[in-house]
């Protein structure tokens, strides 16, 4: 057992506690740790606390997060049906169809899909 804290620790984290993941969630976390160069039990006790010290208290932000994370799968899944009709009309354009409004409804899921991706990253910088 370490007797002395870390240099980036001013004091000693000396109670363990267990924590279960699942294969994935354990490799995710694994990325995020090494990616800033933290073991990864350093890295679960700084987020741990990081959440814990939110303003409003770790249940107000982590509904905060949950909430907007199916809010994106909803517009993800609103977004892949607009996808699907949008290669219906492909079928039409290109077999020699007419589809009017074809152009506008491309940029209009073109402009959902910036979105939708310009939330995700913003909620992955969190």
């Amino acid at each position: 057992m370490r007797t002395r804290p870390r240099l980036r620790q001013s004091v000693l984290r000396d109670q363990v506690r267990s924590v279960r993941l699942t294969r994935d969630e354990l490799d995710l976390v694994r990325q995020a740790a090494d990616s800033v160069g933290l073991k990864t039990a350093g890295f679960l006790a700084d987020a741990a606390v990081a959440v814990a010290q939110v303003q409003g208290g770790p249940k107000t932000w982590l509904l905060d997060q949950r909430g907007r994370v199916e809010e994106l799968m909803v517009a993800s899944a609103q977004l892949a049906r607009a996808g699907n009709n949008l290669n219906q009309v492909a079928r039409v354009l290109n077999s020699g169809g007419h589809a009017e409004h074809a152009d506008e409804a491309v940029a209009r899921v073109l402009r959902a899909a910036a979105r939708i991706e310009t939330a995700a990253i913003e909620l992955a910088r969190r």
